[in-house]
C-alpha cells in the first residue's frame, strides 16, 4: 500500500510537506505542489478516510442523533425515511455516518462522548423538544448541527428542516370537518415533543375556525409505540360519548387505532374515520388503505444532510432554515357522515 512517506521520496519532499499539499490550505509553491500531485499520480495513491481525517484534523464523518428509546425509533416509520433521505446524500459526498439512538437519561454523556472523541464533524438531531439539552449544548459548544424540527425557541439561530406541522395538522382536521365530522380526536405523541405541540396547535385551530368546541377528553397522547399508542386509543374509542373521526400523529399511532377499533368490533372508514402522518410504504399496502399526511420525510433528512454537509464545508453566514411541503393522500379509512 503506497504511504505518505513513498509519496515524499517519489517528489524528493518532507512528509509533512505531502500532508500540507494534500490538505490544500498551506501556501505551498505551485513547482513543488506539481512534483507531489504528479507523484501521488504515478504510484495511485488513495488516502484512506483515518489518513486524511489526520491530515484534515476532520473526522469526514456526520451524526446522527435520536434521544429515544430503542424500540420507539425502530418502529417509528418516520426514522426509516428520514435515515433513507441523509443517507441518499451523504452517500454522494466524502463522509461516513455514525448513528446514535440513546435513551433519554444517557443524551448528555453520549454527546460528550462523541464530541471529546472528535468522531464527529456535526450533527442531525431528528428531535425538538421543548427545551431541548442537545440543541443548547451544540449551541454552546458552537458545534456544526441541523435540527430535524422546529426549535422550541431562537428559530433564527439554528440550522432546521422541517414540515409546517401547525398547517399539516390543520389540513387533516379540516378534511375531516369536511366530511362532516364535529366530535374529532386527537392522538399525538409526547407532550414534551415539539412536533406534538404543534400539530395540536393547528388541530385546535381548524376547530375554532369551525367553531366547533374542543374537547379535552378527545386529547390523548402517547409514547411514538404501539403498545401506548393502542392502550390510548382503546381509551379514546371507549368513551360514552366516542369521536367519530381521530387525527393521529403519525402512521404507528394510526395502525394502532385501527387495531383497537377491530377489537371494539368498529369498522374502519364507517364507525370511525382515521387520518395519519407520513405517508410510507405501509399506508399504501395496508387493508384499508390509510388517509395520511405526506409529510415527505424522506427529503426531510435528505436536505439536512445537504444542508449540515454545506455547513460543514463552508460555514453559513446566516442561519438556514427550509420548509417541506405536506400533501393529503387520500386513502380509505375517511368517508362523509
Amino acid at each position: 500500500m503506497v504511504t505518505i512517506k513513498d509519496i515524499a521520496r517519489e517528489a524528493g519532499v518532507s512528509p509533512s510537506t505531502v500532508s500540507r499539499v494534500l490538505s490544500g490550505k498551506a501556501k505551498i509553491s505551485p513547482e513543488t505542489t506539481r512534483r507531489v500531485m504528479e507523484a501521488i499520480e504515478k504510484l495511485g495513491y488513495i488516502p484512506n478516510a483515518s489518513a486524511k481525517s489526520l491530515v484534515m484534523k476532520k473526522a469526514y464523518s456526520v451524526g446522527i442523533f435520536m434521544p429515544r428509546k430503542l424500540e420507539q425509533a425502530l418502529t417509528s416509520t418516520f426514522f426509516d425515511q428520514v435515515v433513507s433521505g441523509i443517507c441518499s446524500y451523504i452517500n454522494n459526498t466524502e463522509y461516513e455516518i455514525v448513528l446514535s439512538i440513546v435513551p433519554p437519561e444517557k443524551e448528555k454523556e453520549s454527546l460528550e462522548r462523541l464530541i471529546k472523541s472528535k468522531k464527529v464533524d456535526g450533527f442531525i438531531l431528528l428531535t425538538s423538544r421543548i427545551n431541548d439539552y442537545a440543541i443548547k449544548y451544540l449551541r454552546n459548544l458552537k458545534f456544526p448541527f441541523v435540527l430535524i424540527g422546529s426549535p422550541d425557541k431562537d428559530k433564527d439561530y439554528v440550522n432546521w428542516v422541517d414540515n409546517d406541522n401547525k398547517k399539516a395538522a390543520f389540513d387533516a382536521t379540516e378534511y375531516l370537518i369536511r366530511l362532516g365530522h364535529i366530535q374529532i380526536g386527537f392522538l399525538g405523541g409526547m407532550e414534551n415533543l415539539v412536533l406534538t405541540q404543534d400539530r395540536l396547535s393547528g388541530y385546535k385551530s381548524a376547530l375554532s375556525k369551525y367553531k366547533i368546541p374542543v374537547e379535552n377528553q378527545y386529547i390523548m397522547f402517547t409514547e411514538f409505540d404501539e403498545q401506548s399508542s393502542y392502550e390510548k386509543a382503546k381509551q379514546m374509542l371507549m368513551l360514552p360519548d366516542r369521536p367519530t373521526a381521530v387525527v393521529c400523529i403519525d402512521e404507528v399511532v394510526a395502525y394502532a387505532l385501527i387495531r383497537a377499533c377491530r377489537e371494539l368490533d368498529l369498522k374502519v372508514g364507517y364507525d370511525v374515520s382515521v387520518i395519519g402522518f407520513n405517508e410510507s410504504i405501509f399506508s399504501k399496502l395496508s387493508s384499508p388503505r390509510l388517509t395520511t399526511i405526506n409529510t415527505n420525510v424522506f427529503y426531510l433528512g435528505y436536505y439536512a444532510a445537504e444542508m449540515l454537509i454545506k455547513e460543514l464545508e463552508e460555514p453559513y453566514k446566516t442561519y438556514k432554515r427550509l420548509i417541506v411541503q405536506h400533501s393529503i393522500v387520500e386513502g380509505e379509512t375517511c368517508r362523509a357522515i
